[in-house]
């Protein structure tokens, strides 16, 4: 009876675990040619692969371990890239529109320029990672991880930024109109003339962080916390502001 039941909860287990078989047609096409859209790449070892201007749009890299590896120019529209790892590549204006990052390691990567709109990236590390004048606008960026970024000139317009975090990232001039940052931890941050208009910013965390001549019109500031914050300048037209700490 207990083995059995042994069985029968290895078989449950089995069926329940994510399938990291990549087709191997589809791998050998990718090193042959640079690109393999709509491929299963699931899984597969691409570290330090030059995938420069590689078409991988669509494809299926789910657990796929691209660290190190070269994607600048290429497009991973629509990929699927769960639980990827793409610590420290380099991804200058690549092409992630639609692309789903959730719980994806990002860490050290170098995006500038790089589209993610639209993204699904929950729980996602973009850890002193490089993203100036990347573009995440309407991405879901949920509890992502953004902390000491290079996110100058970045665009997060309409982006939900929910309970996600900023310590000490430089997002001058950073555009997060009628995102929602709430719970945000935004920590020491540079937000020298960043955009907050009709930005959600309830129960957000701004401590010692630098707001010079940021822009708050229409924005919710509902226990929104900027004790110690550079406030020169700042603006706050028809913004709408409750319990604020400061």
């Amino acid at each position: 009876m207990g083995k059995k039941i042994f069985v029968l909860s290895l078989v449950l287990l089995l069926n329940t675990m994510p399938a990291l078989a990549y087709n191997q047609a589809d791998l050998d096409r990718l090193l042959a040619t640079g690109s393999c859209p709509q491929g299963n790449l699931t899984g597969a070892q691409l570290t330090n692969a030059n995938l420069t201007y590689a078409d991988l749009s669509g494809a299926d890299l789910s657990f796929t371990d691209l660290e190190g590896a070269a994607l600048e120019s290429a497009s991973l529209k629509g990929a699927k890239l769960v639980k990827a790892n793409m610590k420290n590549v380099y991804a200058e204006k690549a092409n992630l529109t639609g692309a789903d990052l959730s719980h994806a390691n990002l860490r050290e990567a170098t995006f500038s320029r790089a589209d993610f709109s639209g993204v699904n990236a929950f729980r996602t590390s973009f850890s002193h990672a490089i993203i100036d004048f990347a573009t995440f606008r309407s991405a879901d960026i949920r509890e992502a991880t953004f902390d000491y970024v290079d996110g100058y000139s970045a665009d997060f317009s309409g982006a939900n930024l929910a309970n996600s975090w900023f310590y000490q990232a430089d997002l001058r001039k950073t555009n997060f109109t009628g995102a929602n940052l709430y719970n945000a931890k935004l920590q020491n941050a540079d937000l020298g003339e960043a955009l907050f208009k009709n930005t959600n910013l309830t129960q957000s965390i701004l401590r010692a962080a630098d707001l010079t001549k940021a822009d708050f019109a229409g924005a919710l500031l509902v226990s929104t916390d900027i004790v110690g914050a550079k406030t020169e300048d700042i603006r706050f037209g028809n913004a709408i502001i409750t319990d604020l700490k400061k």
